[in-house]
């Protein structure tokens, strides 16, 4: 069976951007996984996020809420 990849893009917003959005979420699932997996608390994994220098989303810097918010959009059980 073959998959078909889908990317979903708002009206007008360049093709190449979300294939760069796609590619940052997955890393950032895999990082935020790994890090929750070892056993660590939002607030922990914020603090290593900045201690390695991560970039956060829209170029803000880490934060609690942050963290949170963003193991929520990618579907990540945090607790």
């Amino acid at each position: 069976m073959k998959q078909i990849k889908v990317a979903v893009r708002k009206k007008g917003q360049p093709i190449s951007s979300v294939e760069e959005d796609t590619g940052y979420d997955e890393e950032l699932r895999k990082t935020l996984e790994r890090l929750i997996k070892k056993g660590l608390n939002p607030m922990q994994v914020c603090q290593k996020l900045i201690e390695h220098s991560e970039p956060a989303p829209q170029g803000v810097s880490w934060n609690y809420d942050l963290v949170v918010s963003e193991c929520k959009r990618l579907k990540i059980d945090h607790h």
